[in-house]
């Protein structure tokens, strides 16, 4: 990137345009809040009588120009500075009033914005790691933040309206209260509803989107927001009602002395009422005023009707998001109609169709591998035929004299016994986070180890061994089979876990001198006379404090099948 390049990025993220739009939707708002002001407050008085003697001047052939003051008392500007200034007619010095706009305090909100975005700002002008929560709040907030500093605005305006009013021309009338009022809410109305909409568009678009992209682009964001029918609220508010109520304003505020006068005539003056002149004056307001009424109980309506139709089903189907996000699949949603919200509402049935199968396979596929290995697999997303080495405890299990047991019992039968036995002695295994590996005939094969989330992999497996001896007292404690006894080997080492067989055919073993030691320390349990044989290596991880009533008997040494040096193996 060329240095010219490099500033440019950084200029761009100084985001001067917020600030030239914020600008922008104040002087909108300005502007048409100072020209209502300016036509209601002009004193049509004097401005007729100083129309006359402009009438009267050019008669006469005279010249007439009305001082700056005259006009100043006739639109009764508010928020102006008075000043002395001096001219000079025909070589004499003449001092007379001038008056120039004042400014306010606008700059302290952008001084204010510049604030709000200073963490933002920091990010990335800064080497140091910021608090990036704290930013993404900033971000969504944002839009909220200009938004009510419109109202704000409006407010101060008021205020400022008032105190420089009553500087300038005395105490202040209801009327002009009310005229700053409703001046205040046209500003705040149109400068609150634009900076929402435009410069939130600014604002989602240069500033949250390159944010949002190089962190976090998907996950949900925290902060405030404005709800579906708010924003239709405000935009048939700002957009409809208002300019409604100002097209009735001006036939009204014109005619306002006729209005007084029917109004204080009491019914006794109804020819003057009825008279020709006086019906064309207030028949259209009438008649407006009876639109406008209408007109708003119908957008009061609209926005109840927009809640109805849209906001409650949007809010329901995010309700029922979050339900499927915490793991409720069964939230389908009615489609009734074929518009906008009928796709949304079908096509989030159909994902949850894909999310329901989905959660079938792989509730299928940890029946034939324990849930942890498919979960393992699943996310990984590719198959590793190359394996990984682990750290991990292995404990084989099998029954005693389970080939005469077997010769007793039908096929049938004996699929029953070993599903109802297995049962049992699973249960520990699953309950201290072993992985059932797989089942041969009669015998189990489980890991333990932190791959797979267990941290002490050598207290689970004891653990799981012991709960497997009690559980299978309570299997024999039934009486529907004869008495079974089995055997149970641990030992702890490293092995190789992954994907054997090909691209078309896997399965998820574990590999390893550690798992054939584990195998022959559980036949020895025949010769040991034991149910739980232990090896050194699994013993060694143990904190036999936490064992308490357990009995470690040290066994004497074995000479493994394959193995150069004798083991030591504990009884338990």
């Amino acid at each position: 990137m060329t240095k010219l390049a490099y500033l440019w990025d950084k200029f761009k993220k100084l985001h001067l345009g917020l600030y030239i739009l914020f600008s922008l939707m104040v002087a909108f708002g300005s502007t048409t809040a100072v020209f209502f002001e300016r036509y209601s407050l002009v004193d049509f008085g004097l401005f007729k009588t100083e129309l006359q003697h402009f009438t009267d001047a050019q008669a006469k052939g005279a010249k007439y120009a009305p001082a700056q003051a005259v006009w100043v008392r006739i639109f009764k500007p508010v928020n102006v500075e008075k000043t002395v200034k001096t001219r000079y007619v025909n070589g004499k010095a003449v001092k007379e009033d001038a008056y120039s706009s004042n400014k306010g305090t606008g700059d302290l909100y952008f001084l204010f914005l510049l604030l709000w975005l200073w963490p933002l700002y920091r990010h990335y002008f800064s080497q140091k790691p910021q608090d990036m929560a704290r930013i993404e709040r900033r971000i969504i907030d944002l839009p909220l933040v200009v938004f009510a500093m419109g109202w704000v605005i409006a407010l101060q305006r008021y205020a400022e309206s008032v105190l420089s009013y009553t500087s300038q021309y005395g105490p202040v009338s209801l009327r002009t209260h009310l005229i700053f009022a409703v001046s205040s809410l046209i500003f705040g109305t149109f400068v609150s509803y634009l900076n929402l909409e435009l410069t939130g568009l600014y604002i989602r678009r240069y500033i949250a989107r390159p944010f949002f992209l190089a962190n976090n682009p998907y996950g949900l964001k925290r902060g405030l927001a404005v709800s579906l029918t708010m924003r239709y609220a405000l935009m048939v508010f700002s957009l409809a009602m208002v300019p409604l109520l100002l097209a009735l304003y001006v036939p009204v505020f014109s005619s306002l002395d006729l209005f007084s006068r029917l109004f204080s005539s009491h019914g006794e003056n109804l020819e003057w009422a009825l008279a020709y002149e006086n019906i064309r004056v207030f028949l259209p307001v009438l008649v407006v005023a009876l639109l406008t009424g209408f007109l708003l109980v119908f957008q009061g309506v609209s926005i109840l009707l927009y809640r109805s139709n849209v906001q409650t089903p949007v809010s329901a189907l995010v309700r029922r998001m979050k339900a499927v996000a915490a793991g409720d699949f069964d939230c389908k949603t009615s489609v009734l109609y074929a518009d906008e919200l009928g796709q949304l509402k079908g096509h989030f049935n159909m994902m949850l169709d894909g999310l329901v199968e989905r959660d079938k396979i792989k509730d299928t596929f940890g029946r034939y591998v324990s849930m942890e290995i498919a979960e393992k697999i699943m996310k990984s997303g590719r198959v590793n035929l190359s394996g990984e080495e682990i750290q991990a405890t292995v404990l084989f299990s099998d029954i005693r004299g389970f080939t005469p047991l077997s010769e007793k019992l039908p096929p049938v039968e004996l699929i029953r016994f070993l599903n109802d036995y297995f049962t049992y002695i699973t249960g520990p295994i699953t309950a201290n986070k072993g992985v059932i590996n797989k089942f041969i005939g009669d015998a189990v094969m489980a890991i333990f180890s932190p791959v797979f989330g267990v941290e002490d992999h050598h207290e689970a497996a004891v653990r799981a061994a012991l709960g497997m001896r009690d559980a299978l007292k309570d299997f024999n404690a039934r009486g529907k089979y004869p008495e079974v006894f089995f055997g149970v080997g641990v030992h702890s080492g490293g092995l190789v876990a992954g994907n054997v067989g090909t691209e078309a055919r896997l399965e998820y073993t574990v590999l390893g001198d550690t798992v054939n030691v584990a195998s022959r320390i559980e036949s020895q349990t025949k010769e040991a006379g034991a149910q739980i044989l232990l090896s050194e290596a699994a013993v060694r991880g143990l904190d036999r404090a936490k064992f308490p009533g357990v009995n470690f008997t040290e066994c004497a040494p074995v000479l493994m099948k394959g193995k150069s040096a004798p083991m030591v193996l504990y009884k338990v």
